[in-house]
């Protein structure tokens, strides 16, 4: 089993066995997002390898270990802007973990070739934009700042359509996967820009404000790490295969790489 400093500093750094409960491993890990990624990600082949070597069925679960928990356990903050009123309602749902660590090494053309088209033209430029903004030179961070944007500003230095940014609310069947009612009938979100941003973890967005007066604060990471094996699907054979042999010039096996 093969991973990245990143991925090992992110989930995996300070976990230790805390006792042996009903049979099964009780292991300390240092946040909730890391006890999250490892039951959904790696407990099936940790459980797989324990039952290989000890040749018997070894249960094993996570809990977070209070002496080595994260102080920045939660995702970057958002600011609130200035003003004060607006809705509270988020448009968009704030990534539950974080896959950059402090000791991620850097990866020479890795984002423009595989994340690029991963995310799409228009999600990566947004990217691009927002990390320009961010002027802290070498005390940068695994985030940029949160910075106020409206539609307008962004979808004009993409360039694009407004709705290829936030997304659009189009008219649908009730049977429509995702469909959702409203007084006019029933509907469904197409994605946007920072749909995709959101889902891929790269990106928290958080809408303030009421028509005409909305605003997005936007926070990207800084830099991202390798994609997960469901991403490299949605690439195209050919780039997928140029995946698999950068990950094998690189030390992974592309067999392997399913966590």
């Amino acid at each position: 089993m093969q991973m990245t400093q990143a991925t090992f500093d992110a989930w995996l750094r300070g976990t230790r066995l805390l006792r042996v409960e009903d049979g099964a491993l009780v292991v300390g890990v240092k946040s909730g997002y890391a006890k999250d990624w490892l039951e959904n990600r790696l407990l099936a082949k940790i459980e797989r390898t324990l039952a290989r070597l000890a040749g018997q069925t070894v249960g094993v679960r996570f809990e977070v270990d209070e002496a080595v928990a994260e102080a920045d356990e939660e995702p970057p903050p958002q600011p609130s802007p200035s003003g004060g009123g607006g809705s509270e309602r988020a448009a968009f749902v704030v990534p539950e973990y974080d896959v950059l660590g402090a000791g991620f090494f850097q990866m020479a053309g890795y984002e423009s070739r595989f994340w690029a088209p991963c995310l799409g033209r228009i999600a990566w430029r947004v990217v691009e934009i927002v990390r320009e903004t961010d002027r802290r030179g070498t005390k940068r961070t695994a985030w940029t700042p949160a910075r106020r944007w409206t539609t307008p500003s962004l979808a004009e230095l993409v360039p694009c359509g407004r709705q290829a940014i936030v997304g659009v609310d189009r008219a649908c069947g009730v049977d429509h996967p995702g469909a959702f009612s409203v007084e006019a009938g029933w509907r469904r979100h197409q994605n946007g820009a920072f749909d995709r941003l959101v889902a891929a973890a790269v990106a928290t967005v958080e809408r303030r404000g009421d028509p005409p007066r909305v605003t997005y604060w936007v926070s990207v990471r800084n830099q991202l790490g390798l994609l997960r094996p469901d991403q490299v699907a949605v690439l195209a054979p050919r780039l997928q295969e140029k995946h698999d042999r950068w990950l094998a010039d690189h030390g992974f096996d592309p067999r392997e790489w399913d966590i």
